[in-house]
């Protein structure tokens, strides 16, 4: 099934985590930036903008939409949104250095040792003074306490179709209290932190949802700055500089 994002709102996110920089002569790679929708809500130059995705249709509905951006399909394997790709497939030359690399809701769909290795090529193509920026939901946090009781975790599994008290619902709460990292694939099934999945090619074109406690990201990447959702989101978000490889 094609994936084509309906999200909005990223633009408005990564201005605020950065700090509000001039992003009119940045030279910007959207990782998993889908079709563009960062840019469609950014004072930035479209030439200066790259977004790669490993989906082919929308890198072909940015590139109908957005002809002067750079537009690149990166046919590497996504569990859900691109279970045939290639596993060994390196990111592509790009060409310039980036002024800022950012990622929105990437790394909550890949597994840890792909996250680390992915994050260090990107970090390579920034400038010297460049920022990557990308996104993790930490499962344990209360995105919206004014409105809804539950942990990120607990929005999603209702989102799956789990009732609040439901067993399946209690069973997956419980075995992850307290957890560093787990991965919730499908609806229900959780595996923590390296816990093999039988079969996962059952899991091919659903749901995989990678999720990671902060203290957890902080010892992955020492010398990041982790800050929280801002804006209404439930992403936290992540932030390193070139300097830290």
């Amino acid at each position: 099934m094609p994936h084509i994002s309906q999200k909005f709102g990223q633009f408005r996110y990564f201005d605020t985590q950065l700090g509000g920089p001039d992003w009119k002569d940045k030279q910007v790679l959207d990782f998993g930036g889908n079709v563009g929708n960062f840019l469609k809500e950014s004072p930035m130059r479209a030439d200066h903008y790259w977004c790669v995705d490993v989906s082919a249709e929308a890198i072909e509905t940015g590139k109908r939409e957005m002809p002067a951006a750079h537009w690149i399909w990166y046919d590497r394997y996504n569990i859900s949104f691109n279970p045939n790709g290639s596993k060994d497939i390196r990111l592509p030359e790009l060409g310039p250095q980036f002024d800022i690399v950012l990622a929105y809701s990437v790394f909550t769909h890949t597994d840890v040792d792909e996250m680390k290795q992915l994050a260090a090529s990107l970090l390579a193509m920034l400038k010297p003074e460049g920022r990557l920026a990308f996104t993790f939901i930490d499962p344990h946090y209360r995105s919206w306490e004014d409105t809804y009781p539950g942990t990120n975790l607990e929005w999603r599994l209702e989102r799956n179709g789990l009732p609040r008290g439901q067993a399946d619902f209690l069973k997956v709460t419980g075995k992850v209290k307290g957890a560093r990292w787990f991965r919730l694939a499908g609806e229900a099934d959780v595996y923590l932190e390296d816990e093999p999945i039988p079969n996962p090619e059952r899991y091919a074109g659903r749901q995989y949802h990678v999720f990671h406690a902060p203290e957890f990201m902080l010892e992955q990447f020492p010398g990041a700055l982790i800050s929280e959702p801002v804006h209404d989101e439930m992403q936290h978000c992540c932030l390193l500089r070139k300097e830290t490889i």
